[in-house]
């Protein structure tokens, strides 16, 4: 028995995690041993039975069989046994370890799967470039990813068991909710086309095809709840979003909820939490703000001394909580730039306080209160990373059971920057909370 060692070239180190052994021709690969019944067995060992379940009597041979099993180690082949009692003529089989009742895919290849699929970002159509790339070195042959129907089929079936645990997940939060949508694509333009017999433009496909998942989360960015609607939706459509909320949690333990001007989400709102205080979010405003200064100057450091005055002002503006004080900084506004030089980015920062301050006198006339925390841009930031927005679902149900699996899978997702590095948001929800 021998070792096969790559030369390296240079300084350059050689892995010995990737070195094999030689024996007899064949290159053996260690598998890893997994914990069955308090004893330690190899990946793919096989466990016989040797007594009935039923009687107790000794099982007798009643016939071999090859099993062909799917791995991320390449397509094995495995002898089984298939045993029947003498007294009850109960049949039994052997238990191939790491692998689930008669299934030809073992678990490491379901895990494998939802590792192509989320890390990976790949959509059904891509999924075996995906899958090639990502298993690369890890046998002889490039590893292969599952065909797009077994992956759909066992996404629909852990869909069941993610939107159980989303439902039943037991977080507690700051009194605070934050609500906001994001658009996905569903749909294929063919199929459409030959539903209604005839072509669509791409304006035409563009309102039919874009659907809104509107999502409720904490502070710590733990999702609780989500739903799925047309592109531009009623009242109606979110009430039951709002009422699985308000029944999930006890009378008085919600006291704010925020979420940008979308007129359905403070519809919905007032009708099932009329006692809340609703908030509307501004982190766009300041953000559209910023914007017109940094694309003439580069960055807001860098702004003249008249023009910052301005800039300061219109950000106050957005943050008034009261109209009085909204007031007050627009006619500041005003003055400003009458008596000042100014630059053209004030000039159309200016514009757009005209505009703003109309919209957010309106809500503060109605009880809105402004808040700056961009708890929502953030999760949907993250989610865009797990999931790619070109990718398209042929079925609401397969939009809904993938919104389940990767909520839920999110939830437990570490940051990999900022504070939270290294912590998911349920961990941060409860060493918050406890």
């Amino acid at each position: 028995m021998s070792k096969l060692f790559l030369m390296g070239r240079g300084n350059k180190s050689i892995d010995n995690s990737i070195v094999k052994t030689l024996f007899e021709g064949n290159i053996l690969i260690p598998l890893p041993k997994l914990l069955v019944e308090n004893h330690f067995h190899s990946l793919f060992s096989l466990i016989s039975p040797t007594h009935c379940d039923f009687c107790g009597a000794k099982l007798n041979v009643n016939s071999h069989y090859t099993r062909s099993l799917l791995t991320s180690y390449g397509t094995l082949n495995c002898s089984t046994t298939y045993w029947i009692c003498p007294n009850c003529k109960k049949y039994f089989h052997d238990q191939i370890v790491g692998v689930s009742g008669s299934a030809n895919y073992s678990d490491e290849f379901y895990d494998k799967q939802i590792v192509v699929r989320y890390d990976g970002r790949c959509s059904l159509h891509n999924s075996c470039r995906i899958g090639e790339t990502y298993t690369e070195g890890l046998t002889d042959i490039c590893g292969r990813a599952p065909c797009a129907s077994s992956l759909w089929l066992y996404e629909q079936k852990q869909a069941a068991i993610s939107r159980q645990e989303l439902s039943d997940q037991n977080t507690d939060f700051d009194e605070t909710l934050y609500v906001d949508g994001d658009w996905i694509k569903k749909g294929w333009k063919k199929k459409f086309e030959t539903l209604i017999g005839r072509e669509l433009t791409i304006k035409e496909w563009k309102k039919m095809r874009y659907q809104y998942v509107y999502v409720i989360a904490t502070k710590e960015k733990v999702i609780l709840d989500f739903e799925i609607t047309d592109r531009l939706p009623t009242i109606e459509a979110l009430l039951p979003f709002f009422i699985r909320t308000k029944n999930r949690f006890p009378e008085g333990k919600i006291q704010k909820i925020i979420s940008d001007e979308d007129k359905a989400i403070i519809g919905a709102v007032k009708s099932v939490f009329p006692e809340v205080a609703h908030s509307f979010c501004v982190f766009h405003q300041l953000k559209n703000v910023s914007k017109r200064y940094i694309e003439e100057f580069r960055s807001t450091k860098n702004i003249p001394e008249n023009d910052e005055l301005v800039y300061n002002e219109i950000c106050q503006l957005i943050r008034s909580d009261t109209v009085v004080s909204a007031v007050v900084c627009f006619q500041k506004i005003r003055e400003l730039d009458y008596n000042l030089e100014l630059s053209e980015a004030s000039r159309k920062a200016i514009s757009y306080a005209e505009e703003i301050f109309k919209k957010n006198v309106s809500f503060l006339k109605k009880g809105f209160t402004p808040e700056t925390d961009n708890t929502m841009e953030q999760v949907f930031s993250l989610i865009s990373d797990i999931v790619d927005k070109a990718r398209s679902f042929k079925t609401d149900s397969g939009l809904t059971n993938f919104c389940y699996n990767l909520f839920t899978y999110f939830n437990k997702q570490c940051f990999r920057t900022g504070k939270g590095r290294g912590f998911s948001p349920l961990m941060r929800a409860r060493f918050q909370y406890g």
